[in-house]
């Protein structure tokens, strides 16, 4: 496996390894990663997030009030939506799969979902297959609203069924199982390639506004799960999986600062389905670009999370699959929109740039409140400290291959901490977890998958 240290003799078989791969393909002229006969493209889009334009008036007390405090971009998110689906139709290769690992709609509302499945559907026009899992915003969710007023207005939202129905053309319809517990399911979009899709997400079928931002993957889910991948194995199968919260903790303290953003019982969950093959699992919900790994003996697991294409850095993957042999994994920055912007960005401004600036404004007001209140209750000037370093911490590992061994950030946060005192120790440790980046590298690696060696590209 891919360690901090790697012997030369490692090192070298690897790049055999990746040398062979590449000379058995037909090289295209704009990329260094193989091409040809049992190759294919996945592209891998996540958090979309979209707010159907009708559900807002950008000139409403409850839109502004909103948006102010969210980290998303819901007033771009029709352009940013149309623009992902245009590179993606013009990409060159152009993705023979797409998979969406959940929180396809802004906030569970039902004309966001159907939007959304329009969207979809332009790419399985354009000959791509579409793959899509539910996050914890689409389902029974309690906060479905418009903002066309002075105050939100609940607006219809859709349950498990409602899901199943609005995208059954991407996924459901032409499953190979289904589980009968969940909405989880598995297909086969590539020749020898299985999809195991996992709703981990917790939500009570029976009630409309039950969903919870955690998640985990039900007894008899798991169950199915591992009869799938058996039955996988037996048939000469290769297995990638996709699930809406992670598999794996992205950081060290992640199950102190962002507990729900792993799902419940993932080192006992995350054993079981490596130990029954699964290599790779594709994941969102954090709104990161990171990628992690674990390891057993001769057994691996890689949780790929991919960012949210509305909030910051608003990124996707372009995956170059050798069948069965490795990933060739790239992270795509949306640099420009080419479509109309409902508000001009500010001058000189690239959109990169902006949506950076939003997510910068709002984290350190979330921050500043986190730390005033429960169960921190920090004095609100010691809060206000404390935010700016915790607001870089968490955009350096959403943007992913952070490091911080020297520099004006690291100063700051043992200036921060020595004006403060011993006390605050501890939130030392949490900005330091999030800024030390666990292997592999997270925007430009080759896995390979017989071996389970990486490297970055």
């Amino acid at each position: 496996m891919k360690k901090s240290t790697r012997s030369l003799i490692s090192s070298l078989i690897i790049m055999s390894f990746l040398m062979l791969a590449t000379m058995s393909c037909k090289k295209n002229d704009s990329t260094d990663t193989p091409t040809g006969k049992n190759v294919y493209t996945i592209a891998v889009i996540s958090d979309l997030h979209y707010m159907d334009p009708s559900l807002r008036s950008d000139t409403s007390s409850a839109f502004i009030e909103f948006e102010k405090y969210d980290q998303r971009l819901p007033l771009e998110s029709d352009v940013i939506m149309k623009e992902v689906i245009q590179e993606l139709i013009n990409a060159k290769p152009k993705p023979d799969l797409v998979l969406v690992p959940g929180d396809l709609s802004f906030d569970g509302e039902k004309i966001s979902h159907e939007s959304v499945a329009g969207f979809l559907k332009e790419l399985t026009t354009a000959g791509i297959k579409v793959r899509v899992t539910d996050g914890n915003h689409d389902i029974n969710f309690r906060y479905a609203c418009n903002y066309l007023s002075v105050d939100t207005v609940s607006v219809p939202n859709i349950d498990s069924t409602g899901f199943k129905t609005i995208y059954a053309n991407f996924g459901f319809s032409d499953a190979l199982y289904r589980d009968p517990v969940s909405l989880s399911y598995v297909s086969e979009p590539l020749p020898g390639l299985w999809l195991l899709a996992i709703d981990a997400c917790i939500y009570d079928k029976t009630l409309l506004y039950t969903q919870t931002e955690g998640g985990s993957i039900r007894e008899e889910t798991m169950t199915w799960a591992l009869a799938r991948l058996a039955e996988a194995k037996a048939k000469g199968k290769t297995v990638f999986g996709m699930m809406h919260h992670a598999l794996l903790n992205h950081y060290t303290d992640q199950n102190i600062l962002f507990p729900n953003n792993v799902i419940d019982n993932a080192s006992t969950a995350s054993d079981q389905l490596m130990n029954a093959g699964l290599k790779v699992m594709f994941t969102g919900h954090g709104h990161s670009s990171d990628i992690v790994e674990k390891t057993s003996g001769s057994k691996f697991l890689y949780d790929i999370e991919t960012s949210s294409t509305i909030a910051y850095p608003c990124t996707y993957r372009m995956i170059t699959y050798v069948q069965d042999s490795a990933l060739f994994i790239s992270t795509i920055p949306i640099t420009h929109i080419e479509f109309p912007l409902p508000v001009p960005l500010p001058s000189g401004q690239s959109f990169q740039e902006y949506a950076k600036q939003r997510i910068l404004n709002t984290l350190d007001l979330d921050n500043a409140y986190n730390y005033y209140i429960p169960p921190y209750s920090y004095p609100i000037g010691v809060a206000e400290k404390l935010a700016p370093r915790m607001r870089n911490a968490l955009m350096a590992q959403m943007a992913g291959d952070e490091e911080i061994f020297s520099g004006s950030e690291l100063d700051s946060i043992e200036s921060t901490i020595n004006t403060l005192g011993a006390t605050y120790l501890p939130i030392r440790t949490n900005w330091y977890s999030l800024w030390n980046d666990l292997s592999p590298a997270d925007n430009a690696l080759v896995i390979f998958l017989k071996s389970g060696n990486s490297m970055k590209k």
